[in-house]
């Protein structure tokens, strides 16, 4: 989904990004990348990072307080780039730079709190709010460590608001926000602040907090020397953990009650297996076992919905170094792009070692093809 750098990117005309941190200096460095030509401002307190925000050479104008910018022009697209707790703030500072037709977007990893602050912020200012949340980020933080290409293959959400209605220059606002993620890279994937909620309460948010009370309830209670002896399960399954403190504690306040949903969820398969050991029941623990294996290992070949469905081409590959490298190479010696690579280390009942995905299944016809007349050890499945 590569394009060149000066092709233009032509959903809005002018934008502004509020907060610059990774999210959002990421984005500003994404649409130069793609071609975007027009006003790009950008906002931030933090005066290290104005700098560095300057110095990057992107922004038509940089500075900590939207309002010491305010023309009495409004920009087409303002991102709140912000944490979740300092959404309201923002969106408060940026009301000079929106009006009628002004489209704003968030990128919070939770929506129903936000949207409650759009409605209750910009009503009567004639903009059209519409969630966002890219299913993207770093270890690292802060304006330099943005990437251009952060956003590249990855799910972006975008939760659109019946309160706000009306078209936008004769588009629907949200059809905008899609053709410009889609230019990023990133892949769209429209639904319902609740929906969006409910999904990564279960498989974004619980997951980070079961593995930080792992660590906390059993790594804790261990003497220093013994951690050592922490095998790759252990180490594996809480690497998470590692994640902003302050960051977590606003995701789990602001989403609680479906995170709270989602811990009674979790007791109770955590309940039912406690009575199943206590009571030896071989095969109620086999099967819950069992059910999770062929589930996880099933997550390679599920297909995402409509708005970014993938084609999956599954790969037998001689096993010798280099070959991964070869069939690489010879796709994009083709202009065909691999949009997802997955190795299945368990597949038992399934052939094939990789999986490959596609935009098109046209392209993966193609690939399919050229694979099976290159001669260089692979075979594929379900071609088809």
């Amino acid at each position: 989904m590569r394009t060149s750098d000066n092709e233009e990117v032509p959903f809005f005309k002018s934008i502004s990004i509020v907060g610059l941190g990774l999210i959002g200096g990421s984005l500003a460095k994404a649409l130069r990348l793609k071609g975007f030509l027009g006003g790009l401002n950008g906002f931030d307190p933090d005066p290290q990072t104005l700098v560095q925000a300057r110095q990057s050479g992107l922004f038509t104008m940089v500075d900590a307080v939207p309002a010491a910018h305010a023309s009495g022009t409004a920009s087409e697209l303002v991102v709140i780039a912000v944490p979740l707790g300092k959404v309201r703030e923002a969106m408060v500072s940026a009301l000079p730079l929106i009006g009628p037709g002004t489209v704003v977007m968030d990128v919070g990893s939770v929506k129903g709190t936000v949207h409650e602050t759009a409605v209750e912020i910009l009503t009567g200012t004639g903009a059209v709010f519409v969630g966002g949340h890219p299913m993207a980020g770093s270890e690292k933080g802060g304006f330099n460590a943005g990437s251009p290409i952060l956003f590249e293959n990855a799910y972006f959400f975008l939760t659109p608001d019946a309160h706000f209605e009306g078209l936008v220059r004769g588009v629907q606002p949200v059809d905008l926000l899609k053709q410009m993620i889609l230019k990023l890279g990133a892949l769209p994937v429209i639904t319902e602040p609740k929906a969006h909620d409910a999904l990564t309460a279960r498989l974004s948010h619980l997951p980070h907090l079961t593995a930080s009370i792992l660590v906390e309830v059993f790594a804790a209670s261990l003497p220093t020397d013994q951690l050592k002896f922490a095998g790759g399960g252990f180490r594996d399954s809480t690497r998470i953990a590692m994640g902003d403190p302050a960051l977590w504690r606003d995701i789990f306040v602001h989403n609680r009650s479906e995170v709270i949903s989602s811990i009674d969820t979790l007791v109770d398969g955590l309940m039912r297996f406690k009575k199943n050991l206590q009571d030896v029941e071989d095969q109620a623990i086999v099967e819950t076992l069992g059910e999770a294996q062929r589930l996880r290992s099933g997550l390679i070949t599920i297909r995402p919905s409509e708005e970014v469905s993938l084609y999956p081409l599954r790969l037998e590959l001689e096993d010798r170094p280099g070959i991964l490298a070869e069939v690489t190479k010879l796709l994009a010696d083709h202009q065909l792009d691999i949009k997802d690579l997955a190795l299945d280390h368990s597949r038992e009942n399934q052939r094939g070692a990789f999986t490959l995905s596609f935009a098109s299944n046209a392209d993966r016809l193609t690939a399919a093809s050229l694979l099976k007349a290159s001669g260089i050890g692979i075979g594929v499945v379900d071609s088809d």
